[in-house]
């Protein structure tokens, strides 16, 4: 990410960029409302050298343990073109993203794989949708897949494994996200075909609202974003972090933990994948589509937990 700027500094300069139908504004004429939804799904390999990370993070393969490989979804149209991303949360199997991806029955998913076009294939047999879902702000920006049902060997002979939903918000430092979006701060590329990770510390809504307080949203007579800290997370880092870009939204936010099990007298240490929140969306700047030290918004699982499992059953 890049240098953290000053909120001031940056009044007349911002627009929220999602995968969403909100078009946020400001006082400036320069300003315009960008998306990144299924309207504009990548439909072809990226050309050469378009490959890359979450802005500032690093690509990742099926071998590293830490990443969360196992457990992500890809997001197609029933035309096989990239849209969002997801996370496997059980072994029906189910799949976790946001609601402004828009995702519909019959799309195509791919869990698993370290590249874009690898991975487990199924298509989308229901869509839940949060009956809270406000696309202005993003708010409850939580949506539950039902996938066409897949037999729990074949999961695990393709790698997937779910992961583990966070029913308690406990104040991390920060989170982990993944996605193959676009890889660059203009958003330039088409994406990655290869997975990248970021880490971003967690940010107090305090700071994080200096700047969604500014944003001006088209049809309320006020300025800001509605926000809800109880229900979101706002994660914003150093130019030294990643950043969430084009088609990143809807992939996990994570951390990975180690717990103690007894397993036949023994004790034995695992490794958890705890799924914290679901990307939802970032702040811009009219100079940079996918800026750096800026935030990044994310709906917590613990406050849906319930809703989730619900949908699950």
């Amino acid at each position: 990410m890049a240098r953290l700027i000053r909120p001031t500094t940056l009044v007349t300069s911002l627009l929220l960029v999602a995968a969403t139908a909100v078009a946020a504004s400001t006082t400036s004429a320069e300003n315009v409302a960008v998306s990144s939804s299924r309207d504009h799904p990548l439909k072809a390999t990226p050309a050469p050298g378009r490959r890359g990370r979450i802005v500032g993070g690093r690509p990742v393969d099926d071998l590293d343990e830490s990443t969360g490989v196992h457990f992500i979804a890809k997001l197609f149209t029933r035309d096989d073109g990239f849209y969002c991303g997801g996370t496997v949360v059980s072994d029906y199997p189910h799949v976790l993203t946001r609601a402004g991806c828009s995702p519909q029955v019959g799309d195509i998913v791919r869990l698993g794989g370290a590249r874009l076009f690898d991975g487990l294939v199924t298509r989308v047999r229901a869509v839940a949708v949060h009956h809270k879902y406000n696309p202005v702000g993003d708010v409850a920006d939580v949506a539950v897949l039902t996938l066409e049902k897949v037999k729990p060997w074949k999961l695990r002979r393709a790698g997937v494994l779910p992961a583990t939903l966070n029913k308690k918000w406990d104040n991390p430092h920060g989170l982990y996200l993944t996605g193959y979006g676009a890889t660059d701060k203009a958003a330039q590329s088409a994406g990655s075909l290869q997975l990248k990770r970021g880490y971003l510390p967690v940010a107090s809504w305090t700071h994080c609202r200096k700047i969604t307080d500014a944003i001006r949203v088209p049809g309320l007579s006020r300025v800001g974003l509605p926000i809800n800290p109880n229900a979101q997370v706002c994660l914003w880092g150093s130019n030294r972090s990643g950043a969430l870009c084009e088609r990143d939204v809807g992939g996990p936010m994570f951390r990975v933990k180690n717990r103690k099990i007894n397993h036949n007298g023994q004790t034995e240490t695992v490794r958890v994948y705890e799924l914290y929140a679901i990307s939802s969306f970032w702040i811009a700047t009219t100079n940079e589509r996918c800026p750096q030290g800026m935030p990044n918004i994310g709906s917590k699982v613990a406050e849906y937990y319930y809703w989730i499992q619900g949908q699950m059953k």
